[in-house]
């Protein structure tokens, strides 16, 4: 039977520096108040107020706009806007 150092035993990996580049990307630090703002602007999306997410959002310092988190809300609170007004146009 073996031991546990006999499992534990490092072996080298070998491969081609051209088939693996890490991508590694530092995290956006937020301030804890944008943060909270993009939050309150989610809940504002699954209450179905899309123009309240996005004044929420339009409270952020633009520093904080180009935060991917703040973007991909934009864009769903826009979207959802979008649906309800071509909603309304049939009627």
């Amino acid at each position: 039977m073996k031991t546990e150092n006999e499992f534990m035993q490092a072996v080298p990996i070998q491969v081609p520096a051209s088939q693996f580049i890490p991508q590694v990307h530092p995290p956006t630090q937020l301030p804890l108040h944008d943060a909270l703002q993009i939050k309150a602007a989610e809940y504002w999306l699954k209450l179905g107020e899309a123009d309240l997410a996005l004044r929420e959002l339009e409270k952020l310092p633009t520093r904080s706009w180009k935060c991917a988190w703040a973007l991909k809300t934009r864009i769903a609170a826009i979207r959802m806007l979008r649906a309800q007004g071509s909603g309304m146009i049939g009627l």
